[in-house]
């Protein structure tokens, strides 16, 4: 018996590290591209922090990106502040690039690992609640969804908020089990306050954790002193930042268009963007939302009890809180992947036991293996043209401008509001033309850099402005007062 165990573990073990090095594996794909691929504005944002990290010391406390115009908010932002998030995913880029230079392949490789450490603590989550079959099935579509797999390399903080949320659950379960154990208390407590400080929207995602304490101690809960330390301590930290960021309202982004801008919430536009296009093609694809469906079908084992329901429900109140930012932004939807995948091995097993009074014994794993199949096709459809670059243009003209232009130089770099062609520069500056020309050249700003070379404006500047490069892609220009109107 004990032999047969030890077989049995091993196979375990094997399984899942094929699981966890193909995953790494398809994580490579294209893992050098510059940030010019899909929602390269928020990665610029957020790669620029690490950047000035390295280029002007580290300070989490004020940290800077390379945007000094107005777009965020309607304020000038000469000094660069970024206060969204505190920067702990950006920390963790710097201190890759203090080792290996600043370069994109590495940042990327940071997201990599963390999602990588997402699959681990998935795998433990819901072996722990629905053993291993299920577990390894989970993570198997964590692991290999298309679009889980291209965020998952993308230079953002979402994936490091779903590997710390998917810690608080798992130490937050193993709390509950032994609530004597305050190492599990704490962790919780770590996990949290890593979760809300990388992606603030982690804050709906405690709702489990008080669905967990209302099945440990039904309605008394709230009347347990350590749950109370537990909800201090894990916001606390984020009402600090918060308090501080308020003294630099020039970098606090606008945020309230993220909540129902044009009143979407529960027309039809939402519920179509929502569950059609993200979940139902994007995300999961058809094959995949129907796995997804029947899993919600399937009869809750004992110690699952509702915890997937109460996560799947959270992720809904997220969905609609947050609606228009989720209709806007398909990266929104990352930390709906975990529960997904969850739901979708549940799908998956309830396939392979059709019941044999009607069904032939080998459908269900056939059509399992043929929606598997056609998940990974429909998925990589998708999600593929998120790896191309639209523009190489301003990769090269952002060369063009490092290699041209005085370090300490200002930058202007129209890219519609897209810090993206910013970003390539090196330079400090404005990814979007938001006042008079004049105006710039008051404040310091001469350069221009355009990949609009057909633009009948940039082709008058250059006629009249003193031209440092053009080439058919991209034309650098260095303006003075007399050049500009005529």
């Amino acid at each position: 018996m004990n032999r047969q165990k030890a077989i049995s573990t091993k196979l375990e073990v094997l399984l899942f590290s094929a699981i966890l090095i193909l995953a790494f594996a398809v994580r490579l794909y294209k893992i050098d591209r510059p940030i010019a691929d899909w929602h390269s504005w928020r990665q610029a944002d957020t790669a620029a922090v690490a950047r000035n990290f390295i280029k002007e010391g580290f300070n989490t406390f004020v940290p800077k990106y390379d945007d000094m115009s107005s777009q965020a908010n309607g304020l000038d932002n000469p000094n660069r502040f970024r206060f969204v998030e505190f920067p702990i995913y950006n920390s963790l880029i710097y201190l890759v690039w203090s080792v290996t230079g600043v370069n994109d392949a590495s940042a990327r490789l940071v997201t990599v690992f963390i999602s990588l450490g997402s699959c681990v603590i998935l795998f433990l989550l819901v072996r722990y609640l629905s053993g291993f079959t299920t577990s390894i099935i989970a993570t198997f579509f964590f692991a290999f969804l298309p679009y889980n797999i291209f965020y998952s390399s993308a230079i953002l903080p979402g994936p490091l908020m779903v590997f710390a949320i998917l810690g608080l659950y798992f130490s937050f379960l193993k709390w509950m089990n032994d609530d004597t154990n305050w190492w599990w208390g704490i962790l919780s407590i770590i996990f949290a306050n890593f979760a809300i400080l990388a992606w603030p929207t982690a804050l709906f995602f405690l709702i489990p954790a008080l669905y967990l304490s209302w099945e440990k101690y039904g309605i008394s809960f709230f009347k347990k002193s350590s749950l109370w330390i537990f909800a201090f301590f894990a916001i606390a930290p984020f009402i600090a930042w918060r308090l501080w960021i308020s003294h630099f309202p020039e970098g606090i982004p606008n945020w309230q268009f993220l909540l129902n801008e044009g009143n979407i919430r529960f027309k039809g536009a939402f519920f179509r963007w929502i569950i059609a296009e993200r979940i139902g093609r994007l995300i999961l694809t058809v094959c995949g939302f129907f796995l997804f469906t029947l899993g919600i079908l399937t009869k809750v084992q004992n110690k699952e009890r509702l915890f997937y329901f109460a996560w799947l429900g959270t992720v809904a109140i997220y969905f609609t809180v947050m609606a228009s930012g989720n209709v806007r932004h398909d990266y929104y939807q990352v930390p709906f992947v975990p529960i997904a995948a969850v739901f979708m091995a549940k799908g998956t097993l309830l396939l392979w036991k059709l019941p044999k009074v009607y069904f032939s014994r080998f459908l269900g794993p056939a059509a399992s293996l043929v929606f598997i199949l056609l998940i990974f096709a429909f998925g990589y459809f998708e999600i593929r043209g998120y790896y191309w670059i639209n523009k190489p243009q301003i990769v090269s003209a952002g060369k063009a401008v490092d290699r041209l232009l005085p370090k300490d130089a200002t930058v202007i770099a129209p890219y519609n509001g897209d810090a993206a062609f910013l970003y390539q520069t090196n330079r400090h500056g404005y990814p979007i033309v938001d006042r008079p020309l004049e105006k710039y050249l008051d404040q310091g700003t001469k350069y221009l850099v355009s990949v609009d070379v057909n633009d009948s404006g940039i082709q008058n500047l250059a006629r009249h402005c003193k031209v440092l490069e053009q080439t058919p892609d991209y034309v650098i220009l260095e303006m003075f007062k007399e050049c500009i109107g005529k």
